[in-house]
């Protein structure tokens, strides 16, 4: 499934549906050659001049608004990406990308209820990876000054669907139990769904924001925003694929 996602993604696909154009054009089948490479070309021109990518985006990451949390939480959920398991092993120091809210956020809430227990969800999500991605966020939080008694890891995830089910069996939640979900707004709709499909309640806590809270945002390139677009269609892709395959509460939880 990564595969063809990595082959077929929008980017890719307009490009190979303007090389068949080009190669029609080429053995005499003009008419629907121009059809193919206009319909690209005018795709592409979409994507870049429109907002259409920061819009897709904006709809995920206000799906959830930021909750106002209870006096008590009994356990905080942070879900794995913040992180880069082949690199980390590569310089040998925890390598972050640009979800590091995931983490930042969770320790937050940690030291704000200091009772709570922090379940750190990731396991391997690229097959090359050897290092769990829980086992990395554990060593770099405690350097950080998290107590490792009040830490439990869920490290053999590689999917949301794995982070959710995997975590609920560490954590084994009693009913009544306050838990928080951290992870990225434009995950959270998707992870919620799991969740609650999975009969666990969890209270959605937003981080990592990649809009401005506009419908427009600002331009940056056009390599951006091709690859803004590929991003966020994959989340939608999964969504629907999620919904799908009977692992989602609702097509678009909220």
């Amino acid at each position: 499934m990564r595969l063809l996602w990595d082959v077929f993604q929008p980017s890719n696909s307009l490009f190979l549906l303007f090389a068949l154009g080009a190669v029609l054009r080429f053995a005499g089948r003009r008419r629907i050659a121009a059809w193919l490479m206009s319909l690209s070309v005018a795709a592409f021109a979409a994507i870049m001049v429109l907002p259409v990518s920061n819009y897709l985006m904006l709809t995920l990451e206000t799906r959830f608004p930021a909750p106002t949390l209870p006096g008590h939480v009994d356990g905080i959920i942070t879900l794995g990406g913040p992180l880069n398991s082949h690199t980390t092993e590569r310089w040998k120091r925890p390598q972050i990308n640009g979800h590091a809210e995931r983490l930042t956020e969770a320790l937050t809430l940690s030291r704000r209820y200091p009772e709570a227990t922090l379940l750190i969800s990731g396991g391997h999500y690229d097959p090359d990876d050897r290092i769990p991605e829980a086992h990395i966020a554990r060593d770099l939080l405690v350097e950080l000054g998290h107590p490792p008694d009040h830490m439990l890891l869920e490290d053999k995830s590689r999917t949301t669907w794995e982070n959710g089910a995997l975590s609920r069996e560490v954590a084994r939640p009693r009913p009544g139990q306050v838990w928080v979900l951290v992870t990225s707004a434009f995950h959270m709709p998707r992870a919620v769904g799991v969740f609650r499909k999975l009969g666990w309640q969890v209270i959605p806590y937003p981080v990592d924001y990649l809009t401005d809270g506009t419908t427009s945002g600002p331009f940056v390139s056009v390599g951006y925003r091709l690859a803004q677009f590929d991003f966020v269609a994959r989340e939608w892709m999964a969504l629907i694929a999620y919904h799908l395959k009977g692992r989602t509460s609702a097509l678009f939880p909220r």
